[in-house]
């Protein structure tokens, strides 16, 4: 090729690619995510410290709630175990005050009931410290929630239904019941 022809031939290469290109205005010219600055992502510390924040406060009241709860077992289990001991200590000073009103009473038994008094009295108030109370049953309607039946026994129409006898105390500890008390009930016999 002459280098007329490789002039012209540029021209017409040149004049070429023009008219074959559309224009495009800079608007519309569309930007490609490498054209962008990369976003960095940065990790979210606040949400992170607001979460871990309310996850410790939640672990804090969940152990706070069971440690009370295994308190609340460990006195429970306890007072169970004290339970006939004191139960014992009870009827005794109720017979040992029988005896004294009878005048039956000795000096020497009457320095061991005053002692035996001595201790219930202590253990009375540890037993009301903790919220434990006897359960009054004698005389009155028989309650399945707080009782158990160990024997029915024949009585007159205005005893039927009625706790005649208490044969273990019943004991609740802060309203609910700790130890049921094994009664035994008068029934009516219809006839």
């Amino acid at each position: 090729m002459s280098k007329k022809h490789q002039k012209h031939g540029a021209a017409d290469a040149e004049e070429l690619n023009e008219q074959d290109l559309p224009e495009v205005s800079e608007p519309e010219m569309e930007t490609k995510p490498e054209d962008e600055p990369a976003k960095e992502t940065k990790p979210d510390y606040y949400d992170q410290l607001v979460r871990l924040s309310a996850d410790f406060e939640n672990y804090r009241k969940r152990t706070e709630r069971e440690k009370a709860s295994f308190l609340a077992y460990g006195k429970k289990q306890f007072a169970e175990k004290l339970l006939p001991a004191y139960e014992v200590l009870l009827r005794q000073r109720e017979e040992l005050t029988k005896k004294q009103t009878e005048e039956e009473c000795s000096s020497s038994l009457k320095a061991v009931k005053d002692g035996l008094n001595m201790v219930f009295t202590e253990l009375e108030k540890a037993f009301k410290a903790e919220g434990i109370e006897h359960m009054d049953v004698l005389d009155k309607p028989y309650d399945p929630a707080t009782q158990e039946v160990v024997a029915m026994i024949p009585s007159s129409e205005a005893q039927d239904g009625m706790v005649l006898q208490e044969v273990q105390m019943g004991f609740t500890m802060d309203g609910k019941v700790l130890r049921p008390a094994r009664v035994i009930v008068g029934q009516h016999a219809e006839g």
